[in-house]
């Protein structure tokens, strides 16, 4: 019976091929699944899960970004929702403004605060002015004015009374050991109902605060509910918080969010290993540091409340966010059809346990000096990197950075050392196969050395690993080539592509060589270079981990420990084999036994030893090609030693029990008669050659001409020993050698190669695999946004190396049925992803929709942005675009492979004026900006000029203002000044001020100043535009071009927001 895990191509093919289906297939099935939603309305006391979707179903009825009117209607049912909360649970609640103190003495369990007072003027970075007032890169800086909602839920730990109201009371800070807070926005863009972006998130923050609301389960430490508004252009809910009085106090938060539209919350990034430590056991934990590392090295650049709440002011927590499908993101199919309870019950019950676990830290966790000792941050303990992955979506992995890196120090100082140690004790015990190839023994000096087959295969690995790689990233190349989005609806097809070609040419050449030449060190080598290989890695990874706190190579620090046991079974089995002395001896006298025999020796031999000497003389024979004819040769005066080796027999040499002289041997001569000849006659021909010397003559002995009837003791030798080494030898069933491999390895276990795979499979396969569909997804959609298109082919492809290298030193076994049905795989997966359309109506192309009015003018343009390739059959399809001119040009905002291409837009005028229901005439619209800009010196400084702007625009909550020339102060008439949280004014000045009111036709007052005289030249460098916004388009026909597009795009298509306007009204200006 054959051993159910033998090295045999049965077993390797059987269970390597279960084990990878038996993990691929859920792995894949938990990757596009989300965990079920519970089936009762209230999971547990506190929530109500209906609750919340009626919730979500209510706030994203329309679109509401902040700039619209819709969004007002929300913030008031929001207010309403959590007065009807606090009024369910019973909760004493006051609002901000209002005594703290209630009846019996005791502060309210709850201080509602509706902020319509907080604002931040800050500093932004740099861009090129705006869609049609491109200028060289400026500074930025924007103005915003908040209408945030905070709810705080007072901790059992917490001071009395109104403690935010004085931050020192006798020296002491009041409430130092802090606040958690949960934020989420209520905005959504002006294209898309925000289910997910980011309904969800805050209808989870509203059961969050029915949770502890609810009686018996006030937290230990307070909590800060905040539904913030402002998000989704630039942050600026986040940036108001920084002028709340609460803000000084939140030491920790849980941030909530949306950058796909569905699927499972997944852990986008996190600060530290602590934070980490309260979300770890959720019950259905999802994440990787990878994308936490991905956000920190600028791989990731979307932005989240997060960086605000970390970078300015020094919050430690968690952002947790929807991150695909990429494709319905900001568009119209973000909304309660196309996203699921499923969906919102792991985000909630996610923040529920991890908003537990930071309230209900009583110790120092987060309380303390910061070790950065940073001005203006909150102090809140210091923290530690940490390493972080889940498992099947069940179980989640959680350790130190630091502990890693001592791991992959150890690992790179220590297995090298292990493995020389190894090699040299296999020197020592004379069983170093893998690097010796010939053995000559002491018995037999005069012997040719005998061959054991070391080094043979040694190259294989590599070479066909280079095969490998090639065709794979050859094939991810001519894709990005010819097709190169057909990944944004076709990933899977994608990814079995490159797996099936990788595992075919890798599976090939290894097979192949093996055929050629078997090798049973096939397998030790393979696992040999895997450890260099990873070896070479780890020093990169050990390297990021100190120098850059990288803890994202955690899966080659895994793999390379495994490796290197892997690797060490390979050595540690050769104790199994006889020593190569011994087999070279045994060898040897298998030789003179068949030498002996053939010339009719008839020597003393073991009873025993006998018959399988003599057996194996003659398999050897049968098995090689016909022998060359031999000439008598003197029997050896040596002896060998008796008895056996290793489980070898050894046998004594013939002269050693031969005192008398024997008779010399015969030999026949070819192209004689097979009978015999006599001696004399023999005798009479050997003497007639021997007196016709010729050139060919040796000069001392043989004769030249009949060499070719004779032979050397060296060539007989050589040709025996091939056949003896090479051919096939009868042993007992367990220690017989695989095919044609080497005789001595029929001694290795042949189980060991499945505790090998065991070893670097499983877990490795998990890894590779999970870890490859998370960065697949949160990539594979992004080419339309202009991200690099090849991104996701090279994710692809480095994870596909990683899944099939655990099988790499076994798959030489696997028989021809997996391989060649995995090319017939290739050639079909390859064939659809060359010609198959890369767009569908579940995973729409999504373009970026604009709307340009020069309001003095009235030049009206409409715009679309994206691949040029794509943009232009969408435009095709509008009638407003039928019969015009489309120019087409590259998109300054966006990637190198985006384009902006735009056509007259007068026959789709928007209706922007509040007052206006029939649509304004071109030479109306400079109506909806007015601009009074007055210039004046400052008494007594002729060097500075200032200048008043006042702007007024209708129906609109937001303008920008560019300047010609950057200004070298700026102040925003009733703002708090300028915010140096988020970086000093610039020293080269402003160049254009986002301006954000937080009602409607409200007047800015901008206050400038330049550096210089007030001359007025022919120029007037201190000129400018007001750049105004336009984003409610939830009245049919106010933006009949967004409608039309709504209506005629094909269905592969979506329409999102360019910039912060649907339609950009722009009117320049002059200081007078």
């Amino acid at each position: 019976m054959i051993n159910p895990i033998s090295f045999r191509p049965g077993p390797v093919t059987f269970w390597t091929t279960l084990i990878y289906l038996a993990l691929l297939i859920p792995i894949v099935i938990i990757n596009e699944k989300t965990p079920a939603a519970p089936k009762t309305a209230e999971p547990f006391k506190g929530v109500n899960l209906t609750e919340a979707w009626l919730d979500l179903t209510t706030i994203t009825r329309a679109y509401h970004p902040y700039n619209s009117k819709f969004n007002e209607e929300v913030r008031r049912y929001l207010l309403e929702k959590v007065e009807t909360i606090l009024e369910e649970n019973g909760a004493s609640w006051v609002s901000d403004g209002q005594m703290t103190t209630v009846k019996d003495g005791k502060s309210a369990a709850v201080t509602v605060f509706d902020d319509n007072v907080s604002n931040s003027t800050f500093v932004m970075g740099k861009s090129n002015g705006t869609t049609f007032t491109r200028t060289d890169s400026i500074n930025n800086a924007a103005y915003f004015e908040g209408t945030n909602i905070l709810v705080y839920i007072r901790g059992k730990e917490d001071d009395e009374g109104e403690w935010w109201e004085a931050d020192y009371a006798h020296g002491m800070r009041r409430n130092a050991k802090g606040l958690t807070l949960v934020n989420a926005h209520y905005d959504s863009v002006s294209t898309g109902f925000g289910a997910t972006d980011d309904g969800m998130g805050v209808v989870t923050a509203l059961q969050v605060l029915k949770y502890f609301t609810a009686p018996g389960h006030q937290p230990q430490r307070g909590i800060v509910v905040m539904l913030n508004n402002g998000e989704e252009d630039w942050l600026y809910g986040a940036h108001a918080l920084g002028q709340h009085k609460l803000n000084p106090f939140i030491h920790t938060f849980l941030n909530l969010e949306g950058a796909g539209a569905g699927g499972r919350a997944i852990v986008f990034r996190a600060t530290d290993r602590e934070v980490m430590a309260a979300y770890a056991r959720t019950s259905h934990p999802f994440g990787t540091v990878i994308a936490s590392d991905a956000f920190g090295l600028g791989f990731i650049s979307s932005g989240t409340d997060y960086s605000v709440l970390v970078d300015a002011y020094g919050q430690r927590g968690i952002d947790l966010a929807f991150f695909k499908p990429r494709a319905r993101y900001h568009t119209n199919q973000d909304d309660t059809r196309h996203t699921s309870k499923g969906s919102l019950w792991h985000m909630l019950s996610a923040a529920i346990h991890t908003t537990k676990q930071f309230s209900g830290d009583t110790g120092n966790t987060f309380i303390g000096q910061r070790p950065d000792k940073a001005h203006g941050k909150v102090a809140n303990g210091r923290s530690s990197n940490g390493v972080w992955f889940d498992l099947f979506g069940k179980s989640f992995v959680l350790f130190g950075l630091r502990g890693m890196f001592a791991w992959s120090l150890t690992l790179l100082i220590a297995t090298p050392l292990v493995l020389v140690g190894i090699t040299w004790l296999l020197r020592n015990l004379d069983k170093d196969y893998f690097f010796t190839s010939t053995v000559k023994t002491k018995e037999h000096p005069e012997y040719e050395a005998v061959p054991i087959g070391g080094w043979k295969g040694f190259f294989r690995f590599p070479f066909a690993l280079g095969v490998a790689v090639f065709f794979t990233i050859s094939s991810a190349l001519l894709m990005n080539k010819v097709n190169p989005l057909i990944v944004y609806s076709s990933r899977y097809s994608v990814w079995v592509m490159m797996v099936s070609i990788f595992y075919f040419s890798f599976w090939m050449i290894m097979r192949g060589a093996n055929f050629v030449r078997p090798s049973a060190l096939h397998r030790g080598y393979a696992n040999l270079w895997l450890f260099v290989f990873g070896w070479i890695v780890l020093v990169a990874v050990t390297a990021l981990e100190d120098r850059r706190r990288i803890a994202a190579g955690y899966i080659f620090v895994f793999l390379e420990s495994a490796i290197f046991l892997s690797c060490l079974i390979s050595f540690v089995e050769l104790l199994a084999v006889p020593r190569k002395s011994s087999y070279a001896l045994q060898v040897q006298e298998d030789y003179d036994g068949q030498e002996h025999d053939h010339n009719g020796y008839q020597g003393f031999r073991d009873s025993t030893d006998e018959p399988s000497l003599r057996a194996r003389a003659e398999s050897s024979a049968s098995a090689a090609s016909p022998p060359s004819p031999t000439v008598a040769q003197e029997p050896s005066k040596s002896k060998a030693p008796a008895g056996t080796t290793n489980g070898l027999s050894t046998a004594p040499s013939v002269a050693a029990h031969s005192s008398q002289p024997q008779p010399a041997p015969t030999t026949p001569i070819p192209g004689r008669s097979s009978g015999a000849p006599s001696t004399a006659s023999r005798d009479e021909n050997e003497s007639e050659d021997d007196d016709e010397p010729t050139e060919r003559t040796p000069l001392v002995g043989g004769n030249g001409t009949n060499d070719r009837g004779r032979t050397t003791f060296a060539t007989t030798y050589r040709r025996s020993i091939t056949a003896l080494v090479h051919g096939a030898r009868k042993m007992e069933e367990d220690g017989e050698p695989y095919d044609h491999e080497q005789e001595w390895s029929g001694h290795l276990p042949s189980w060991a190669w499945f505790f090998q795979f065991l070893l670097l499979g499983p877990f490795m396969i998990i890894l590779a695999a999970q870890t490859g569909l998370m960065l697949t997804d949160a990539v594979y959609q992004t080419g339309s946004d202009g991200s690099k298109l090849i991104t996701p082919y090279l994710i692809i492809f480095v994870f596909t190396v990683l899944l099939i290298l655990p099988l790499t030193p076994f798959i030489h076994r696997v028989t021809h049925h997996i391989p060649v049905f995995l090319l017939v795989v290739f050639i079909v997966t390859l064939t659809y992803n060359l010609i198959a359309f890369p767009f569908s109506a579940n995973n729409r192309y999504k373009t970026f929709f604009g709307q340009y009015i020069d309001v003095a003018t009235g030049d009206n343009k409409v715009c679309y942005t994206g691949i040029e390739e794509y943009v232009r059959p969408i435009i095709a399809e509008l009638p407003s675009a039928s019969g015009r001119e489309v120019t087409c040009g590259k998109s300054l905002r966006r990637g190198s492979t985006i384009s902006t291409c735009c056509f007259d837009g007068s026959a789709v005028p928007p209706k922007l004026g509040s007052e206006d229901d029939n649509g304004l005439p071109e030479d109306s619209y400079a109506d909806l900006i007015t601009i009074n800009a007055t210039r004046s010196t400052k008494r007594g400084d002729s060097s500075r000029t200032t200048a008043r702007i006042e702007i007024t625009a209708d129906n609109t909550k937001s303008c920008f203002l560019q300047f010609k020339k950057p200004v070298s102060a700026l102040a925003i008439e009733n703002g708090s000044g300028w915010d140096d949280r988020f970086g000093q004014y610039p020293e080269d000045g402003v160049g254009l001020v986002r301006l954000w009111h937080r009602e409607f036709g409200k007047t800015w007052v901008v206050n400038a100043e330049w550096k210089g005289s007030e001359t007025r030249k022919e120029y007037d460098e201190n000129d400018g535009t007001v750049i105004c916004m336009w984003s409610d388009a939830n009245t049919p026909g106010t933006i009949p071009a967004l409608d039309e597009a709504l209506q005629f795009v094909p269905s592969w298509a979506a329409v999102t927001k360019f910039s912060e306007g649907l339609v950009e009204g722009r009117k320049a200006f002059k200081i007078v």
